[in-house]
């Protein structure tokens, strides 16, 4: 065997050791063809395709089953005293009954042009509308008894006031009884009549200042 014959073969050699570390490398860190098979499955698009058409149908489903109640201004019968109003009650569930509604109005506070204010520091559950049943998707009129009386003559007009009213019930199908908050504020028209509008629990001032 001659030199350039020798030369061949070491650098043969070389090459051969340097795949083969290479490989070794590579066997080492890459994740074993189980695992990778698993990811695959895991994160393969029809899969997350899946998941999400999972969650949205639970999600659809619960929007469907859920109870709920609205109440909506429907009609003031004096536009200068916003007590007057009527409101309407809706059952907004597409399948089951609500009864035993009890609507209970909380007018928890009123600030007109004469500085007459009123200031209720908790609902007057014997200020309250009862609803035997509501249907899916039926509703109902219900009032706020008039208790502030002489809005618009002697007691001036309402500049501030805030209401509150409560619904208690139990849906058809559901364990256990529902309670919602549905709270307002007056608001006046460019003709001086008073509108009730939805507000949150958040927005409604404290009844009691806190301290400075």
């Amino acid at each position: 065997m001659d030199r350039r014959e020798r030369r061949r073969r070491t650098r043969e050699r070389k090459k051969l050791e340097e795949k083969l570390r290479k490989e070794g490398l590579r066997s080492a860190t890459d994740p074993p063809a189980s695992s990778q098979s698993r990811l695959r499955r895991v994160f393969r698009p029809g899969a997350l395709g899946g998941l999400a058409g999972g969650a949205l149908a639970l999600l659809g489903g619960w929007a469907v089953i859920r109870p709920h109640i609205s109440v909506e201004p429907y009609i003031p019968l004096n536009p200068i005293d916003p007590y007057t109003t009527q409101f309407t009650v809706k059952n907004e569930n597409a399948l089951f009954e609500a009864h035993d509604i009890n609507c209970v109005c909380w007018p928890r506070r009123m600030e007109s042009s004469n500085r007459f204010s009123v200031l209720s520091l908790g609902p007057l559950p014997n200020v309250h509308h009862q609803i035997r049943a509501l249907a899916p998707g039926a509703s109902a009129t219900v009032d706020c008894p008039p208790i502030i009386g002489g809005l618009g003559s002697y007691a001036g007009q309402v500049q501030y006031a805030e209401l509150e009213i409560e619904v208690s019930y139990s849906q058809s199908w559901w364990p256990f009884g529902r309670g919602e908050r549905f709270p307002f504020v007056s608001k006046r028209d460019v003709q001086g009549a008073v509108h009730w509008v939805h507000i949150t629990p958040e927005e409604e001032k404290p009844l009691v200042p806190a301290k400075n």
